[in-house]
């Protein structure tokens, strides 16, 4: 048992215990003020998306042009488990999924080699195919719409793009920052089909000269006062004025101007897309963070960012219409409540018990001593503060005084019978130290493998496992070093020392009726095992309990080819609907596509698809999931739109 003996070493060396327990603590803190605070750990899902779109071109072309020459060359990829395709007018959707050991950034690539060897089988009026990972870190965490009376519509989505975007995507944390709503600048030029017969000047001539007028150049390099320069030809015109006057070549050394035969104004893009917060037009725009980066850090920086844009454009006013990172502050902030009062509840069982308060300090401060470096082996781990961890540390609160609370009754039991404390420490620790270590390891055995489980379920759980076998091994670190030392030094002799007597009240009772009776007890317990089996089935499954956020969504779907116009209105009625519940604060919808060159989260990837997001109110309202009941028989009233 000399393996065992480490509670007599530290009893006998307290400053170099001392020192550790320090230096473990500081590290905590240090760790716990470096974690990120989010709303789930990092969880791979080994897919790939491949999407590309056509203007204008039917489902059936889209499948035999563009998805069937795709899905041919991705099946000859390698660990591929699935592929699956969803078109729709204009858009092919293509998700490869791979097993979860994969290098993703190597499927990756190797996708976007192949779409780009197959790019010569596709149609040429395609748009750029876009090859991304699938990863649920990059939804939006805010949203925020911009209001400028002063700007047009095209001036403050340009004032996005540019000036916001910009500023944002400095801050740290932040990855991308996409307009929703909103319309692109663009220089109109509306040619005159009389004036160009009579000029004698054709489409393409037009195209090929407005192609050469915006084109900069290399110009190569001269030597200027006994230096060579870099020299640059600028074609680009920077007004519409010079525009205007560009030269169309006619041949046998004619030109004629753009102006004399097309109209060129300064305009906008075709709509594609809208936003409306509460019914109003709005212009707004999303932020996604980084992978590794805290929800909460990141909604800090960019609030701060924000007030800066306001205090320096003060023509401009930003709504924040919603932001996910308050579910994360308000489960975390639960979860800090939640770890204390199981700490003072705690101490508070085992006063009842002993009896004494320094026994009682004695095992209040073993929870945090065990708890608090915990923080600097998840920040080793790379693991963050969310909720799969956030759960780990709430429930292992009441395993961690079990092994202190051990040590400390076997000691105070000697104390009580008239050892001094020195002494009891000595016997008591080193007594039940094979107890103590057995009990611990034993639910490591039980959380440790948890961490492995495979598919997706496994990565929530890896950080679960991990985070509960660490905190159980610095509980019983803390148990046989900590706690004796405590006691050996802390507790007083007992003025009346007496030997405990046996075991009375009706836990006694029960005790001996059970064992007096032991079929009646062994076959009520396996009728209670058996019933608890059989409510399996009538449990709700899922790979993560449902939550009760301040928010939910709602999807839009219309006719192939919907008009903006019959949109607008199923948003309004939309709208209309939902704002009449008590609960709804705000109702922000987009349609189609509201970003420039992108979708809103996703999802809407032609004028006929839209989302809407409904904000809640805070304080006591009905559960995200009995308001979605709610409202689905009132939604299905709503004519589909013309």
């Amino acid at each position: 048992m000399a393996q065992l003996r480490i509670s007599t070493w530290g009893i006998q060396n307290p400053v170099p215990v001392s020192i550790i327990f320090i230096a473990l603590v500081l590290f905590g803190v240090v760790s716990y003020m470096k974690l990120p605070i989010k709303q789930r750990p990092n969880v791979t899902f080994p897919a790939v998306t491949i999407t590309i779109t056509e203007n204008g071109a039917a489902p059936s072309e889209m499948e035999t042009q563009i998805t069937r020459p795709i899905e041919n060359a991705m099946a000859g990829l390698p660990n591929v488990e699935t592929i699956q395709s969803t078109v729709t007018r204009g858009v092919s959707v293509t998700q490869i999924e791979f097993p979860l050991n994969v290098d993703m950034q190597k499927m990756t690539d190797d996708v976007r080699t192949r779409v780009d060897q197959t790019r010569v089988q596709l149609p040429r009026d395609i748009d750029p195919p876009t090859v991304t990972r699938v990863d649920i870190d990059s939804e939006a965490i805010l949203t925020y719409a911009v209001a400028a009376p002063r700007m047009s519509n095209v001036d403050l989505s340009w004032f996005i793009d540019d000036t916001v975007s910009r500023t944002l995507q400095g801050e740290q944390g932040v990855a991308q920052v996409q307009r929703v709503g909103g319309i692109d600048r663009e220089i109109n030029v509306i040619v005159d089909p009389d004036k160009m017969a009579a000029f004698g000047v054709t489409a393409p001539q037009i195209n090929n000269a407005l192609f050469n007028q915006s084109l900069d150049a290399s110009g190569g390099e001269v030597e200027v006062g006994g230096r060579r320069q870099t020299l640059r030809v600028l074609g680009t015109p920077d007004t519409i004025a010079k525009l205007r006057e560009t030269q169309i070549p006619l041949g046998a050394g004619r030109y004629v101007r753009l102006s004399d035969v097309a109209e060129v104004g300064d305009g906008s893009s075709e709509i594609q897309g809208f936003a409306r917060l509460d019914d109003r037009p709005v212009v707004a725009f999303q932020v996604m963070k980084t992978r590794d980066a805290s929800d909460v850090s990141t909604e800090d920086n960019v609030d701060r960012a924000i007030k800066r844009l306001e205090a320096q454009h003060p023509g401009v006013t930003f709504t924040k219409v919603l932001s996910t990172v308050d579910n994360t502050r308000q489960n975390f902030a639960a979860t800090e409540h939640t770890l204390l009062e199981g700490m003072v509840l705690a101490a508070i069982v085992v006063f009842l018990f002993l009896r004494d308060w320094r026994a009682t300090l004695i095992t209040a401060v073993a929870m945090p001593v065990s708890l608090i470096p915990t923080f600097a082996s998840m920040v080793l781990f790379g693991f963050s503060l969310n909720t799969i961890t956030l759960l780990a540390l709430t429930l292992v609160i009441g395993i961690l005084v079990d092994d202190a609370i051990v040590e400390i009754e076997n000691i105070q039991k000697r104390v009580d019978a008239g050892a001094r404390p020195y002494r009891a420490a000595l016997e008591g620790a080193d007594a039940i130290g094979l107890a103590v270590v057995a009990t611990t390891f034993t639910i490591v055995t039980v959380f440790f493998p948890v961490s492995f489980m495979p598919g997706i379920p496994g990565q929530f759980f890896k950080e679960f496992g991990l985070t509960v076998s660490v905190a159980v091994m610095f509980s019983l670190l803390t148990a046989r070093l900590l706690t004796p030392l405590m006691a050996a030094y802390f507790l007083k002799p007992s003025p009346h020392p007496h030997e405990r007597g046996p075991l009375k009240g009706p836990y006694r009772v029960a005790l001996e009726w059970a064992l007096e009776h032991r079929w009646l007890s062994i076959i009520g317990g396996g009728l209670i095992f058996v019933a608890s089996l059989m409510l399996i089935g009538v449990l709700p499954k899922g790979v993560q309990p449902e939550g009760n956020p301040n928010y939910y969504y709602l999807d839009l779907e219309g006719p192939p080819g919907a008009t903006p116009a019959a949109m607008d209105q199923l948003v309004r009625e939309v709208t209309q609907l939902v704002k009449q519940r008590p609960e709804t604060e705000h109702v922000f919808a987009t349609v189609g596509q509201t970003s420039g060159g992108g979708f809103f989260s996703g999802t809407a990837s032609s004028m006929s698809e839209g989302a809407v997001t409904v904000v809640i109110k805070g304080g006591r309202r009905p559960s995200v999931a009995k308001i979605r009941d709610l409202l689905r028989p009132a939604l299905m009233t709503i004519p589909t739109p013309g």
